[in-house]
């Protein structure tokens, strides 16, 4: 007897849990030592995960989707102001609706691509400038 446990779960909303998951650990990693935004979002994250591989995936979308990610951290690390932040997301925003293989009815749609496109991308651009600025004010304080 074979026991299959699916994730139902449309590609947009799986999307979108996954964009939640992300900001959740990004929570974490602003603020050490809360524990549950990482772990939440990491499961959010493993969840969304395991629902969008149930349907055919498009390398292109997957490799995108890691050159954004990529170029993300990269630009945790290195200032590169707003220029980063808006490729990173335009390079999401395709990577997102192009995730889908076309020969399937499911896919994820144009706003919701572009939601997470615009929370990856600029808004993790926005809070990374953010939390530098915290981090280098927190000296003056003392």
């Amino acid at each position: 007897m074979k026991l299959s446990y699916a994730l139902h779960i449309s590609p947009d909303g799986a999307a979108l849990l996954a964009t939640l998951g992300i900001l959740l650990i990004y929570i974490e990693l602003n603020r050490p030592g809360l524990i549950l935004p990482g772990a939440t979002g990491l499961l959010i994250v493993l969840l969304s995960s395991a629902a969008l591989t149930s349907f055919a995936l498009n390398a292109t979308g997957v490799v995108l989707i890691t050159v954004a990610a990529c170029l993300q951290v990269l630009g945790s690390r290195y200032r590169f102001y707003w220029v980063l932040g808006l490729a990173t997301g335009v390079i999401f925003f395709v990577g997102c609706s192009t995730l889908l293989a076309r020969t399937q009815a499911a896919r994820i749609h144009l706003p919701e691509a572009a939601a997470v496109g615009l929370l990856l991308g600029p808004g993790t651009s926005v809070l990374t400038t953010i939390a530098r600025r915290a981090h280098a004010n927190k000296g003056l304080d003392s």
